[in-house]
């Protein structure tokens, strides 16, 4: 294991202690990243409640979109198994969610014959503002070019269709072809919207609700979310069965209070809110960056974070690949054991990693 502080490799014990001695010094400290598995993020939460410090994960815009969606409007969700073999029609909104999930038309469209399907009508494929690399050849596909309008436009324009209300001029191309996909959609026995939230603000995500339930008067629609990618999804239940509330917690004043916008660790960084930070990706996919501005204990796969970006680096090992981890799984729409793929690398998990550092800031504040 390669273990830094100052961009000098030391020994865990010394790169340990000089952690406990940074987040005891520390007014409001941050854990945040959380790419991590079950056990990661429950150790995480321990130690954010012992150190009276805020969570956030990497992928906190859109999960704290969704979350709120759910609470104040409810949710018309559908769970991958659904998507999968029960939809006639799947509507992919923006570019995000092939972004996020390179795979995710052969998961909806797989080769093999699946469940029987309500209705007669043949499976749909409808993209808005993407373009697949490649299109499964099993289904009907059609590509909507949005390049003229943004995204959030176009779902007001298609909602507008589908609620057979008039809007632009019906000559031109792009609001012929939304009104040709409300069609479908008035029609299709089963349609389902795809869609990132992270790529969505909060009022196109309500204008996509409105537009599933005045479907579902006739039909059945549904929506599907991708999952937030570093177990965003898993994290988040972790913070709801363990302190109640979701991701976006603080535990500074004792028990936990939950503001999405309030205990944004980006924003509390930049507005000097956040004095330290406990940045963990266990998963190296290298997409999310921890923030700067203040002394940061990162907690990283080797290569993702280097060693002069953090006054200390703890290199961890990935989850489902070194180890067998808890982790969220789309498949069945919650947490299941996923077993180790590899050899393992003989680095520690990030569970074990902050366990020794609340260890260690016992023995430092009892010092």
């Amino acid at each position: 294991m390669a273990v830094y502080l100052n961009g000098n490799e030391v020994e865990e014990s010394q790169a340990l202690a000089s952690a406990a001695e940074l987040l005891d010094r520390a007014n409001l400290p941050l854990i945040a990243g959380l790419m991590t598995d079950i056990a990661g993020a429950e150790a995480a939460l321990t130690l954010a409640e012992e150190i009276g410090g805020v969570i956030d994960h990497a992928g906190g815009d859109g999960m704290a979109r969704a979350n709120r969606l759910m609470r104040e409007a409810g949710s018309n969700p559908v769970s991958l198994g659904e998507l999968r073999n029960r939809s006639d029609l799947v509507v992919v909104l923006g570019k995000k969610p092939l972004e996020t999930d390179p795979d995710l038309l052969e998961k909806i469209f797989p080769a093999k014959q699946s469940l029987p399907r309500p209705g007669a009508e043949p499976r749909r494929l409808v993209t808005t503002g993407a373009k697949p690399m490649a299109l499964p050849d099993t289904v009907e596909t059609k590509s909507i070019d949005i390049r003229k309008v943004d995204l959030t436009t176009a779902v007001g324009m298609l909602a507008a269709a589908v609620h057979e209300h008039p809007f632009g001029d019906p000559k031109k191309a792009l609001p012929q072809a939304l009104l040709e996909l409300a069609g479908h959609l008035r029609e299709a026995a089963f349609s389902v919207f795809v869609y990132s939230p992270d790529e969505l603000d909060e009022p196109v995500l309500h204008v996509i609700l409105d537009m599933i339930r005045r479907l579902c008067d006739k039909t059945r629609s549904g929506l599907y979310t991708v999952p937030v990618p570093g177990n965003g999804d898993g994290v988040n239940l972790c913070s709801v069965w363990t302190c109640g509330l979701p991701v976006r917690t603080s535990f500074a004043h004792g028990d936990p209070v939950h503001d999405a916008w309030q205990f944004d660790a980006c924003r509390m960084i930049a507005d000097l809110e956040a004095d330290a930070l406990v940045w963990i990706d266990a998963f190296g996919k290298g997409k999310e960056s921890a923030p700067t501005g203040v002394p940061t204990i990162a907690l990283a796969t080797p290569g993702t974070v280097k060693p002069k970006d953090a006054d200390i680096v703890i290199e961890v090992a990935t989850p489902g690949v070194d180890h067998g981890a808890a982790l969220y799984l789309p498949e069945i729409s919650g947490i299941g054991m996923v077993k180790a793929t590899g050899a393992g690398s003989g680095l520690p998990s990030v569970a074990s990693v902050l366990a020794a550092l609340s260890d260690r800031l016992k023995t430092t504040e009892a010092a």
